[in-house]
């Protein structure tokens, strides 16, 4: 033990040697949101009609408002009471038109008793699509007795265009009082200049075996007054030590987005910022993105690294590529491999290694003592399964902190992370750190701020986040609080043959654009019945899942749970025992294809028939051997033909032990719903 822990010590010490100049990433907050004007009339409530209502609002149950003089601001507000007594909810209600973008909706709330009797009732604002789109967002619920507070949802992501509608009003049916002011909803305006580091994407670490232009992706808003005024965009690096230019570029202003591209070459190791500036005729900088610092490294930085991911992509786990096929799970804590091994009933990290797992979250144990997290990581590292630990929570405002035992908690959050990040980087087997789970936008300044301690205590770990409940759309505004991007779509909410399994496909691509193909996806996959109806999915359904995020992109899968909620709150033996056998098949064929997978994507198809039913990935490995995986977005039968961009001599259907016929540089294939199709072309 002696040994292991002096070991250990002498490992965080070469980390810390290697990494003398940190790492990279965003230097300052992300770019500032503008607001917009306020899209809603009277929202002060000032103006009213001669029945004393406010004008330009809608009530439903309209005995129960009032205009009262009680304001935050000026002279009225709008009073609701009585919601009691009454056998429906009512709201005071205002469309709007609204055009894809992000919206910020917010109030003033004022409340005397209000819920005192019905602990599940209050008061909230909404965004409501409803009856046009089955969607709506809303505040928290307010309840209790308090002055005026402001209430506000930041950052709802709005992607069809149309009428919504802005709700005030009850939520369940309260006892009390409720005084609402100051009504707003404003679109949040792109900053004038947006600049995102596609590349050197891991950690802004620029390896001198790499490939060594650095990219960035540039968008200027306002592209008519820019070129107005002559303005450009010039991208510079600078050594971060002296702030002297190294290398520059300027580039016109366009109204799409463009990469711009430096050459770093010539750069001796150390520390430089990546800045983007609009400048003026004159050379002045009339607008400046946030920083990016970049480190320029040899390559034997990265021989004491865990995790890293390459230009592509592609994650190393100590030094090899791999697909990452991850899984869930809930357990206790024990300083005892065996008994982690084991399990309840059999049911530990040694049936986990019957699949081909190689990464590990545990949600239960993100204050777990340190000897019993060096326990774990030894039995799973053991079996090549690399872990995540949850910190999540890792935030003073969070219930759960107060229960936090590490003595570093009582220090603060920074203090907390970088003793944490510290403390497990020491053991091989920690891949990083679980960040977020399903969390709105308005935690990013938060995630952002933990991702830089984790990253700087322990440099060769990933953090990673994972976006979903509705608040998916939000993805780009995460892009520079996380290594990695997870999203976690659950289609199986209905019987069979009624649910929108290409789902999975979609949320891939959001991931993707959000990150601009420049960070590696994990997509998480429904394993667990989210609704009696929808029941767990079969192993068709689990397979069609896992491939459909594939082809879109992800560059690893991880499957939500082996615990709780999940196979092991399945009681009949049998059932489990198949729900894991379907896992494990699905899984291994993924897996056998690992090679195929980790090689650079291909142009395989130059046409297709299918309007883009049938959607594609190719992928060519050194030989030549070309692969096709396809799969059908659509709940009918689709068929379509494929132009290849390379004739193929012959064609292997993988799923099928008979080669198939080729027409010429032509494959044509029929597809069921949703069905999953795999071939290899040479």
């Amino acid at each position: 033990m002696i040994q292991l822990v002096a070991g250990l010590a002498l490992l965080g010490l070469w980390a810390l040697t290697v990494f003398a100049q940190g790492v990279g990433g965003l230097t300052g907050p992300p770019a500032q949101e503008v607001p917009g004007p306020n899209l809603l009339d009277n929202g002060g409530f000032e103006t009213t009609t001669p029945d004393n209502v406010p004008a330009k609002w809608s009530a439903r149950d309209g005995g129960l408002w009032s205009i009262d003089t009680s304001a935050h601001s000026g002279r009225a507000s709008l009073k609701l009471a009585g919601v009691d007594r009454q056998q429906s909810v009512p709201s005071t209600e205002q469309a709007v038109t609204l055009t894809p973008g992000f919206y910020t909706l917010e109030g003033w709330v004022k409340t005397a008793g209000l819920g005192a009797a019905r602990e599940r009732s209050g008061v909230r604002f909404c965004l409501d699509g409803r009856p046009r789109l089955n969607w709506w967002k809303c505040t928290t619920t307010v309840r209790g007795t308090a002055d005026w507070t402001l209430l506000r949802q930041a950052l709802i992501a709005v992607t069809d265009p149309g009428t919504y509608r802005v709700a005030v009003g009850a939520y369940g049916l309260p006892d009390g009082v409720a005084w609402f002011d100051d009504m707003s909803l404003t679109q949040v305006r792109r900053p004038a200049l947006d600049a995102y580091l596609l590349y050197p994407n891991f950690r802004g670490m620029l390896f001198d075996d790499r490939p060594q232009t650095v990219r960035v992706a540039v968008a200027v808003t306002d592209v008519a007054e820019a070129q107005r005024s002559k303005a450009r965009v010039r991208v510079s690096l600078l050594e971060e030590a002296n702030g002297s230019v190294r290398a520059s570029r300027d580039y016109p202003t366009t109204p799409a987005r463009f990469t711009a591209e430096l050459d770093a070459r010539p750069l001796a190791p150390g520390a430089y910022l990546v800045r983007v500036d609009l400048v003026g005729e004159g050379g002045d900088a009339l607008y400046r993105a946030a920083d990016y610092r970049i480190v320029k490294a040899a390559a034997k930085t990265r021989e004491r690294l865990t995790v890293w991911y390459d230009e592509r992509n592609v994650t190393y786990l100590e030094g090899k590529p791999a697909f990452i096929l991850g899984l869930y799970n809930t357990t206790g804590y024990t300083e005892s491999r065996d008994t982690y091994a084991r399990g309840q009933d059999d049911w530990g990290n040694a049936r986990i290694a019957e699949a081909p797992i190689n990464m590990l979250i545990n949600y239960w144990l993100g204050r777990a003592p340190v000897p019993a997290l060096y326990a774990y990581m030894d039995d799973l590292h053991s079996r090549g399964i690399y872990y995540l630990q949850t910190v999540n929570f890792y935030y003073v405002d969070d219930p759960q902190y107060r229960e936090i035992p590490y003595p570093a908690a009582r220090e603060g959050e920074d203090a907390l992370n970088r003793w944490v990040a510290r403390t497990l980087a020491k053991h091989r087997g920690l891949a990083g750190f679980y960040t977020a789970d399903e969390r709105p936008a308005d935690m990013v300044p938060k995630v952002l701020r933990q991702h830089r301690a984790l990253s700087e205590a322990a440099p060769g770990t990933v953090t990673y986040a994972v976006l979903g409940d509705g608040w998916e759309n939000q993805a780009p505004l995460w892009r520079d609080s996380l290594d990695v991007m997870g999203l976690d779509p659950y289609p199986i909410t209905k019987p069979r043959g009624q649910n929108d399994l290409a789902m999975v496909g979609e949320w891939t691509r959001l991931g993707q654009d959000a990150v601009q193909g420049s960070r590696p996806l994990w997509m998480v996959i429904q394993y667990f019945p989210l609704t009696s109806a929808g029941g767990w999915p079969t192993y068709e359904e689990l397979r069609v899942m896992s491939w459909m995020a594939i082809i879109e992109g992800a560059r690893g899968l991880v499957y939500w749970s082996f615990g709780a909620r999940g196979l092991s709150w399945v009681k009949e033996p049998a059932q489990r025992q198949q729900h894991w056998r379907n896992l494990v098949a699905v899984t291994k064929e993924i897996k056998g294809l690992e090679r195929v997978l980790l090689a650079p994507d291909a142009p395989v198809v130059a046409r297709e028939s299918s309007g883009g039913a049938v959607r594609t990935l190719g992928k060519r490995l050194p030989d030549g051997t070309r692969y096709l995986f396809a799969y059908n977005s659509k709940n009918t039968p689709a068929r379509v033909t494929w132009a290849l961009a390379e004739p193929a001599q012959e064609a292997a259907d993988l799923g099928k032990s008979t080669p198939l016929k080729m027409d010429g540089a032509q494959l044509t294939a029929e597809f069921g719903p949703y069905e999953v199709k795999r071939y290899r072309l040479r």
